[in-house]
């Protein structure tokens, strides 16, 4: 209770503003104290949620295998459309020949549209009348473009683009000289991600770019900070 008035004007004015100013210090300390209570109380709230989303994706796919695995009666139906394409090109002359071959196979069905590509070319010289340090060059590439389902998460699919290009190779006078892995890229509504192989080494997400290494060839800008590598390295305050 706020102290009884007794003493002068001054004093009893001074006894109000002490007890006021200790009820608001005990009402920010409360107030703060909730705030935090409110806080853990959400954090646990999401941990739970995950915990159970995780758990309930493990019984789905748990369940879905054994349904399979036991199952007495299967039935799988899907309706499909495919095209296969292709072109050729052939050059010759007194200098050698020249030859390349392209293929697009197109598929669709009730999870994607993809179209398929191939590029082969062979490149043959005549070392008596050209003056060449190989006779014969060759490169195959592979790539595929796929829109609909990308991959799943957990039991739920993924719509987007996929594109892809597979393994690139160059072979001069019969022996390997360029072996390059399979890259691919997908876009879906959530985060644009970059794959070497099955490894996502990048993706940009909730307008973040998540990357392990990065590699500036000129400048840089970092909220009003400007960083330049032409001659070192140069930080410059340009504002923001």
């Amino acid at each position: 209770m706020p102290p009884y008035p007794t003493g002068s004007l001054q004093q009893q004015l001074m006894r109000q503003y002490s007890y006021l100013f200790q009820m608001s210090q005990q009402l920010n300390m409360a107030l703060s104290q909730l705030d935090q209570a409110n806080k853990n109380d959400s954090h646990d709230a999401e941990r739970r949620q995950a915990t159970n989303k995780a758990e309930m994706q493990q019984q789905y796919q748990t369940l879905k295998s054994m349904i399979v695995k036991t199952a007495d009666y299967v039935e799988q139906s899907m309706e499909q459309i495919s095209a296969q394409l292709s072109g050729e090109y052939v050059a010759v002359s007194d200098f050698g020949s020249y030859m390349e071959k392209l293929n697009a196979y197109i598929e669709a069905n009730p999870e994607a549209i993809t179209q398929y590509y191939s590029f082969a070319s062979d490149l043959q010289a005549d070392m008596n009348k050209v003056d060449a340090s190989f006779s014969d060059y060759k490169t195959n590439t592979e790539g595929y473009i796929r829109t609909g389902i990308v991959y799943y998460d957990g039991n739920m699919p993924v719509y987007g683009v996929a594109v892809g290009q597979n393994l690139t190779a160059t072979e001069v006078d019969g022996e390997k000289v360029v072996d390059q892995n399979n890259f691919r890229a997908t876009f879906t509504a959530k985060k644009l991600s970059f794959w070497q192989d099955s490894t996502e080494i990048a993706y940009v997400s909730n307008n973040q770019l998540y990357i392990t290494h990065i590699v500036v060839l000129d400048s840089m800008r970092i909220g009003g900070w400007h960083m330049a590598t032409q001659n070192g390295l140069a930080f410059q305050w340009i504002g923001g």
